[in-house]
């Protein structure tokens, strides 16, 4: 069996770990990034046979670019098993349509407001005393701000936003969650492979590439469950879901649809890429001399 693995960076913990993986079960890495396919025949010989695709990372680029990566997968899918697909990622990857599902699905997200009146956002922050912007396609805290309401802060915070609006043309503002952790649970499938917190370097952003430091985690039957729920809402097979912890509970702040796999062993020694692997052989229904334990493939 040869499973391709997209990349972006071959150097990249995960990268490496998801390709020791795969030969430890007997298969054949392929790695690939999807800038160097040329696909204006829909050829894809380029990349090798192929028996199922593991998606590491995507990468950034200009909008066409990503765009046309999208496709891709989205060809690739039609011709053998992906994960995690393009629609899973995109949703996971589009703050705001995440967090649609999340809330449609009745799981805890921070009170958000996205606009693209100033007016609108103003209010916000000082209703709530303190906010966060994000970018709505950003990823490892890059872009995040922090704004703290008062008569004092009026003129800059109004000015920020302006900034923002007229960079971006919309503004996704969450309220400030005080917190100095938070949680990242690893789903593969139907279970949570490992959990760990994220202690922030700078007293708020919580990313283990803005500093952030891992630490091991146990999560409780009811963090469990909403992770797993979270993952499957968004439609992926393998996910990262960070939970941030309230005196009120929890909630939900977002989903990865490409994590890292690094921080989760770095603090438990848990390998989340065997379990992706594992899970990608088990839906995928190749390596005849595999044999299923509790949903996932092992080998005999």
């Amino acid at each position: 069996m040869n499973i391709g693995i997209v990349i972006t960076d071959q150097n990249d913990w995960t990268a490496r770990a998801l390709v020791r993986s795969v030969r430890k079960r007997g298969a054949e890495p392929i790695t690939f990034r999807l800038s160097e396919i040329a696909s204006y025949a829909f050829d894809f010989s380029t990349i090798g046979d192929v028996d199922a695709v593991i998606v590491r990372d995507l990468g950034a680029g200009a909008f066409e670019e990503v765009s046309f990566k999208f496709d891709l997968l989205r060809i690739l899918e039609k011709k053998v098993p992906v994960i995690n697909t393009s629609e899973s990622i995109q949703n996971a990857a589009n703050k705001y349509y995440s967090l649609h599902l999340l809330k449609k699905a009745g799981l805890p997200v921070p009170e958000t407001v996205v606009t693209s009146d100033a007016d609108v956002a103003m209010d916000a922050l000082d209703g709530w005393g303190e906010a966060v912007s994000k970018p709505i396609f950003g990823y490892k805290g890059i872009g995040i701000r922090r704004f703290q309401s008062g008569s004092d802060l009026y003129d800059s915070n109004r000015e920020s936003i302006e900034e923002i609006l007229s960079e971006r043309g919309v503004l996704y503002l969450q309220e400030f969650i005080p917190i100095e952790r938070d949680i990242r649970a690893f789903v593969v499938g139907d279970r949570v492979a490992g959990a760990i917190y994220r202690y922030a370097q700078n007293g708020w952003i919580t990313n283990l590439s803005q500093g952030g430091t891992p630490e091991r985690c146990t999560l409780n039957s009811e963090q469990e469950e909403v992770s797993i729920l979270a993952s499957e809402v968004i439609g992926t097979a393998f996910a990262g879901v960070d939970i941030a912890e309230t005196d009120d509970g929890f909630l939900i702040l977002e989903v990865n649809g490409t994590p890292s796999g690094k921080g989760i062993y770095d603090a438990c020694r848990v390998d989340v890429t065997r379990d992706i692997v594992d899970h990608l052989i088990s839906i995928s229904g190749q390596l005849p001399q595999a044999c299923v334990v509790r949903g996932v493939a092992r080998a005999k």
